[in-house]
């Protein structure tokens, strides 16, 4: 292990002020005996109480650059922290680098024998009570030192928002939020620290970023590590910084002439400037090519991760039931991809991203990174695990497109050539502008080199040459050549009458939109063409992969159009034909991006799309149903000569999903009233008592009339109506021959006694608001008008009998 590390630093025990020796014997025990450069740099800085801003590349050590001082100052300032204090707390944008962060910090403690504990505060559970154990065995345990991402740790910081939203700037809007209590106590909190700090700001966590800042003691030491930070630096200063020292690792090339890097100099990156409708078999002739290695591939959506990630597992790992026709079909579709690829050792396919579940996201994560030696393994990700992780042993790190985010670029190649190993990368462009993105990314300190193209020959081994009868393909036409057959399709029936009408007139020509499309200028690669025709009749035997391949076509295209560097990547300069090939689509779908494109290049795949089945038999029986009663309106249609038009309006107004989004409307008023009646039955016996102390009988009578007044004096909303009831209450206790007070008598006594209250008090309410007669008359002629316009109105409604105010209590 030691001789992955890179040995140009200084050894440990030259950290001035010096390390403990439990710290010392801990990172030799683990074949650490020199420092990185960031390492070096940081420890110092931060262990003289020193804030620091650190940027390094990906796989340089910041881990324990902020490890190690986190347990040195804790131990050097022996802070006696109650069961529920906290001494530090480590932030990471992701929950797999918490992970990676709290395994990493609990190595560390157990070799240097610390009585310090760390606990792991991450979302993802998958309901709230899983939630709440997690939080109760937090205060059941206790902790010195969170990590965690900022969503929970906000949660256990600064209490968990009940019955509130938060907004931008992390405060809790009008409508009655409220904070549980902590889950700690953060006054004796010494070092915050914040991995991949950019990063944090981007994914939207601002307002839990805030909440926990204003919670936090001022008198601490804060630290923020990155591999991309002068971008964000200027945001990140109010996170508390006072005067931080920046530390920034340079890495110059090799070849010694002063040129910066921000990637590991062990590090190369290649890219390759293809048709999109060949990556795939890239792919597949670079994995035949090497031995077994781990590999990761990078998309920009999480519907192209899951359709990939379907498609090449049923390509490169298929079972007897994942395969529709069991054994005797997965032997056939064997022999028919050997031609295209054939390897002798096994290989795994995984997927990761961040729409799935929390526990599925442990399992790909941990059976990737545990991977048999011998065995090749392929994660298909998206950005979610482009930041800190450091799975070991991989060797090669693919993009299928660049990042939406530049700055993503340098992390996601980071995943390899960490900790001083050797590591490479591939990136692929599209013929066109995307050629830029080279000198955008140099620009960057980000160099990259030309790859070469990989030709497969007809016996399946993996060349550099291509073949003799590989021909040039001719450029593809552009819209000033003429309409496709498509576009004539999509003409409305107006459209073409009003052509019928001015036919043989001279019309002025419009001035047309150009359109460029691409031009492609490589060889034919026929063996391609063939692997995606085997792809794509996988498609028409899953409808799984067949639905998936559109949503991932369609999701490609929106992220096209959100990159950053507009200039670069522009829709209208993108193939979009050869992109729906590369997803192995067996039509184009409907979108406005294929609009005005000649698609005559683009080749239907012949098979009936109604009859490819699920392979799960659930799914499978209710898709023939609802097939079967969409063929039995169409022939109601038919029958009854009604127009598909406005059957598509009657579709819409009785839409399945409407009836059922009303039913839950239903139920949740339902509940609603069953919670305000049992409410009510609670202060029944509370009501009739009071009812029963109130001596005149007109008093009583007119409550019992106007149940309202009743439920307002319950709630100690009317102050005077409550000063009546004690009144006539005290006078049937001390006088003998019992006076019944009228009506006016009461009311007259009560407000003479509200005024003497008034004048001895300046913070009593205006006359208006205590006058009970007002507010009862007010409250009268709401009810009746509300009365009228539910009348009018055939709806379901309830009337608990008391104000729209006292609902929820």
């Amino acid at each position: 292990m030691a001789e992955a590390v890179p040995t140009f630093g200084k050894s440990w025990d030259t950290v001035q002020p010096a390390l403990s020796q439990p710290i010392l014997d801990a990172v030799s025990s683990y074949g650490f005996d020199y420092m990185t450069p960031v390492q070096e740099a940081t420890i110092p800085v931060f262990l003289q109480n020193r804030d620091v801003v650190v940027e390094a590349a990906t796989g340089s050590g910041k881990t324990l650059s902020f490890v190690i001082p986190i347990l040195e100052l804790l131990q050097r300032k022996k802070l006696k922290l109650k069961h529920s204090e906290i001494g530090a707390v480590i932030i990471s944008p992701t929950r797999e680098l918490a992970k990676q962060i709290h395994t990493v910090l609990n190595e560390v403690l157990q070799a240097t024998g610390f009585d310090y504990k760390s606990h792991l505060v991450v979302g993802g559970s998958s309901s709230a009570t899983n939630t709440a154990d997690e939080l109760a065995t937090l205060k059941e345990m206790g902790a010195d030192i969170l990590v965690g991402t900022p969503g929970r740790l906000e949660d256990v910081i600064c209490g968990r928002l009940k019955n509130g939203k938060k907004t931008k700037a992390g405060k809790i809007t009008a409508s009655g939020g409220i904070r549980a209590r902590p889950s700690v106590s953060v006054k004796k909190l010494e070092l915050l620290v914040m991995d991949e700090a950019d990063r944090l700001l981007d994914m939207g966590f601002e307002a839990s970023l805030t909440a926990i800042f204003s919670v936090l003691p001022r008198q601490r030491r804060t630290g923020l590590f990155s591999a991309t930070m002068s971008e964000a630096l200027s945001e990140l200063v109010r996170t508390g910084l006072r005067n931080p020292v920046r530390v920034q690792v340079k890495v110059q090339d090799k070849s010694g002439n002063g040129d910066e890097r921000r990637i590991p100099s062990t590090l190369s990156i290649k890219y390759l400037v293809c048709p999109p409708d060949r990556k795939t078999a890239q792919i597949l002739r670079l994995i035949q090519m090497n031995d077994a290695q781990k590999y990761i591939i990078y998309f920009s959506t999480c519907a192209a991760v899951d359709y990939f990630q379907k498609l090449l597992k049923r390509l490169l790992a298929p079972t007897a039931q994942t395969v529709p026709g069991g054994k005797k079909t997965m032997k056939e579709e064997r022999e028919r991809t050997k031609p295209y690829f054939n390897v002798d050792f096994p290989v795994s396919v995984f997927s990761l991203h961040g729409q799935m579940i929390q526990k599925k996201r442990e399992a790909t994560y941990e059976g990737f990174s545990q991977l048999p030696p011998g065995e090749t393994g392929i994660l298909l990700c998206t950005d979610v695990a482009s930041r800190g992780l450091d799975i070991p042993d991989v060797d090669f790190v693919i993009q299928w497109d660049p990042p939406t985010d530049p700055k993503s670029f340098a992390h996601r190649c980071g995943r390899t050539a960490r900790a001083g190993r050797s590591g490479q990368a591939l990136v692929f462009l599209n013929p066109g502008s995307e050629e830029a993105y080279v000198d955008f990314l140099a620009l960057r300190k980000i160099p990259m080199m030309p790859a070469n193209y990989l030709w497969q020959d007809d016996d399946g081994s993996i060349t550099l040459t291509a073949p003799a009868d590989a021909t040039i393909e001719e450029a593809a036409g552009s819209e000033e050549d003429g309409e496709s057959e498509d576009e004539d399709e999509g003409r409305s029936d107006e459209d073409a009458e009003e052509d019928a009408h001015s036919e043989g007139e001279e019309k002025p020509k419009k001035k047309k939109k150009k359109r460029s499309a691409l031009k492609i200028q490589f060889p034919q690669d026929t063996r391609s063409d063939a692997l995606l025709e085997i792809l794509r009749s996988l498609s028409a035997t899953d409808r799984e992969i067949y639905d998936r391949s559109k949503m991932a076509f369609v999701s490609f295209i929106q992220s096209y159009l959100k990159h950053e560097a507009k200039y670069i990547f522009r829709l209208k300069e993108l193939a979009v034909i050869e992109v729906a090939k590369g997803f192995a689509l067996l039509h184009l779908p409907s979108m406005p991006e294929l609009r005005g494109r000649p698609t005559s290049r683009f080749v239907k795949y012949e098979t009936d799309y109604d009859a490819i089945p699920f392979m799960d038999s659930v799914r499978e029986k209710r898709r023939l149903e609802k097939l079967e009663l969409a063929k039995a309106e169409k022939k109601r249609r038919a029958e009854s000569g009604e127009s598909a038009k406005n059957s598509n309006k009657k579709k819409k107004k009785n839409n399945e999903a409407w009836s059922d989004a009303k039913e839950l409307k239903e139920r949740v008023k339902e509940r609603k009233l069953k919670r305000i009646k049992k409410r009510d039955a609670k202060h029944a016996d509370e009501e009739a008592r009071l009812m029963a102390a109130i001596s005149d009988p007109k008093l009583k009578e007119a409550l019992e009339n106007d149940p309202l007044l009743a439920k307002r004096m319950l709630n100690h909303r009317d102050k005077s109506l409550k000063d009546m009831a004690e009144i006539s209450s005290e006078r049937s206790k001390h006088t003998k021959k019992i006076e019944h007070m009228t009506l006016e008598e009461v009311i007259a006594d009560a407000k003479a006694k509200q005024r003497m209250q008034y004048n001895s008090s300046s913070d009593s309410s205006s006359a208006e608001e205590d006058d009970w007669e007002m507010i009862a008359r007010k409250e009268k002629v709401r009810q009746r008008l509300l009365k009228e316009s539910q009348k009018k109105k055939n709806k379901f409604t309830f009337n608990p009998g008391f104000s729209d105010g006292e609902e929820e209590m």
